[in-house]
């Protein structure tokens, strides 16, 4: 195969020949398969063949799809949490199926199971745009990735084209959101819960218990539990808002520091690029 040239060239060729034996009749082989041998499609495929595309990306075998690179550490922490958005779907939807609906609005108790009800579906919807969101995105990134040599800088535009980071930084943000507001619909629930089961005022008040007695009708230790549960949940939102804040600051921070020298290298680069006479 490697023969009339020197020695070491010959030796070089007779030391890779069977390496790359098996890869030519592996080819050959796949040559040999006829045209339209399993291609043909079939009726469904015919029939919504407008609606689904037939054609794939090429597959190509690029080395640089195997190396780590910045996507994929972004997309690694946004798989995290499209875990924890599909998890919130299933268990807000549980809980707004499982509500009962017979609401009395000249009621306390069908005021707050009212609340409750719609805090919860808004966490619905939130984590449903936060699933879709990160799964789409982390799809679609990785087919553009792996479509050629090219195909880390395609994915890098698709990543940072606004359209698409809205929508990612949206879903960040409506996932992180939703777990103070699925705390304050469950403090809706448990309150109506307790204020149902709690037994009527005593007949002699006078030994009652504080938590066991009823203000207007309302019991005090419903009124206590969602006043804890509520504290609770403005507390994730105080802690949500400082780590968005400090985050903004620390990025302003590096930015600033990191803005001088950038333009130092772009201005060398330029004076590099200078013809001279």
């Amino acid at each position: 195969m490697f023969s009339g040239g020197s020695p070491r060239a010959n030796a070089m060729g007779a030391s890779m020949t069977p390496q790359y034996t098996a890869m030519y009749e592996t080819a050959a082989r796949t040559a040999a398969v006829p045209a339209g041998y399993g291609d043909d499609a079939d009726g469904i495929v015919s029939t919504f063949g407008n609606l689904v595309r037939v054609e794939s990306m090429d597959i190509s075998n690029d080395p640089r799809f195997f190396t780590p690179n910045v996507l994929d550490k972004r997309f690694a922490a946004f798989s995290a949490l499209s875990i924890c958005s599909t998890l919130f779907t299933g268990t807000a939807l549980k809980s707004c199926f499982e509500m009962e609906k017979d609401w009395d609005f000249m009621d306390i108790d069908g005021v707050m199971h009212f609340c409750g009800f719609v805090v919860l579906n808004v966490v619905l919807f939130q984590n449903v745009l936060a699933s879709f969101t990160s799964v789409a995105q982390i799809y679609l990134t990785y087919r553009l990735m792996t479509a050629g040599p090219t195909g880390f800088e395609i994915a890098s535009s698709f990543y940072l084209n606004p359209n698409i980071a809205f929508w990612r930084h949206a879903a960040i943000k409506a996932l992180l959101l939703s777990l103070p507001l699925f705390l304050l619909g469950s403090a809706f629930r448990i309150f109506v819960h307790i204020d149902r089961e709690m037994p009527g005022p005593p007949k002699d008040t006078s030994d009652a218990h504080f938590l066991s007695t009823r203000v207007h009708g309302v019991s005090m230790l419903a009124c206590l539990v969602f006043v804890i549960w509520t504290s609770v949940s403005l507390l994730l939102f105080h802690i949500h808002r400082r780590h968005l804040t400090i985050f903004k600051e620390r990025y302003s921070i590096a930015m600033d520091a990191e803005r001088p020298l950038l333009n130092h290298v772009r201005a060398m680069s330029e004076r590099g690029m200078r013809p001279e006479f």
